[in-house]
């Protein structure tokens, strides 16, 4: 899902290190993708990764979406902002 890039600063390596499983963020890829999109936080191996609803209800898991990797001097374009978490209604 697209949504508008945040209007506050993106997280640091060391912050997205710290999001727990389940968290929303958005997240637009240095390479592009048509803009910000929203992802769910995962964790495997250690390591956190994006991952669309959609990807996980189908057990999917995209390697090229490794949030630590691709921050920072690897893909310096590559931004996470953090989404407030959603209320229980």
């Amino acid at each position: 899902m697209t949504a508008p890039e945040p209007n506050y600063p993106p997280l640091s390596t060391r912050e997205i290190q710290t999001l727990p499983e389940g968290a929303r963020v958005i997240v637009t890829w240095s390479e592009g993708n048509d803009g910000p999109h929203e992802y769910c936080v995962h964790w495997l191996r250690g390591e956190p990764y994006a991952q669309t609803d959609e990807e996980h209800h189908q057990g999917r898991v995209d390697l090229e979406k490794w949030l630590t990797y691709y921050v920072g001097p690897r893909r310096p374009f590559t931004r996470v902002w953090a989404l407030a978490a959603r209320r229980a209604e």
